[in-house]
């Protein structure tokens, strides 16, 4: 009776293994493709690479270049230049880099943004004017908002000769109107625009009057404004000490 249970255990042991290997994830087995001294790149790391291949490099030459590449890895090794303060230096700048950039990149591609009909009409009447606009420049944006007295810069051009910051300020505003406070590394700048003169001749380029130029354009300062927005939210939300 004991030998049958034995047997009968054994059974079970073996039958929880084969349900085991049915269910549990297996790890994927590739062939060593190139070694490079104790440095094996398999066969699934390979085409990984290849992925990144130049067009203009054949196979071989790629495979070439990284046979290259961990050679001088495994001589700076070799050399501990990885156990240098430069080099860890230069590493936490490029993963911080590579953080913020991600994140950029992901934030500006969540931002859903519309651009109205008549937008694009304004700046299509906008291109075929000339524009006069007061500059008002202040020490801080409280200031600008108290609307303290100011001799203004004034500024005389064709509408598509002044920069695209600028026409983004102008183009939401109606003649005689001033903008909000503008941060830049000149100060704070309130712009107000005076006068909208028609031209008899136009010299803008298809780009400053093609609907879809002109769409893109709208859509990516409306996008540039939201990430300011963002990033002075994340700024106020956070406990922030500086040196005075």
């Amino acid at each position: 009776m004991r030998y049958i249970y034995y047997i009968a255990g054994i059974i079970v042991i073996f039958s929880g293994l084969a349900v085991y290997g049915l269910i549990t994830p297996r790890v994927e087995i590739s062939k060593p493709a190139v070694v490079i001294n104790d440095r094996i790149i398999t066969e699934s790391e390979l085409e990984g690479l290849m992925k990144t291949k130049p067009y203009y490099m054949t196979r071989d030459e790629f495979i070439d270049s990284v046979i290259t590449r961990q050679l001088l890895i495994q001589e700076a090794v070799k050399e501990e230049i990885n156990k240098e303060e430069p080099f860890r230096r230069s590493v936490e700048n490029y993963y911080e880099q590579s953080l913020i950039k991600i994140l950029l990149d992901r934030k500006l591609n969540s931002l859903e943004v519309e651009v109205g009909q008549g937008e694009i009409e304004k700046y299509q009447k906008l291109a075929g004017s000339r524009v006069v606009i007061s500059k008002f420049g202040y020490k801080s944006v409280e200031d600008a908002e108290a609307g303290k007295d100011q001799t203004p810069q004034k500024i005389e051009s064709d509408f598509v000769d002044i920069s695209d910051e600028l026409k983004y300020i102008v183009l939401g505003l109606d003649k005689g109107e001033s903008s909000k406070p503008v941060v830049s590394g000149m100060g704070v700048m309130v712009y107000r625009l005076d006068e909208i003169i028609a031209l008899e001749e136009v010299s803008s380029g298809i780009r400053e009057t093609d609907e879809k130029h002109i769409s893109d354009f709208i859509r990516d300062k409306k996008r540039e404004a939201l990430m300011e927005k963002w990033t002075r939210k994340l700024k106020e939300n956070a406990e922030i000490w500086r040196e005075k």
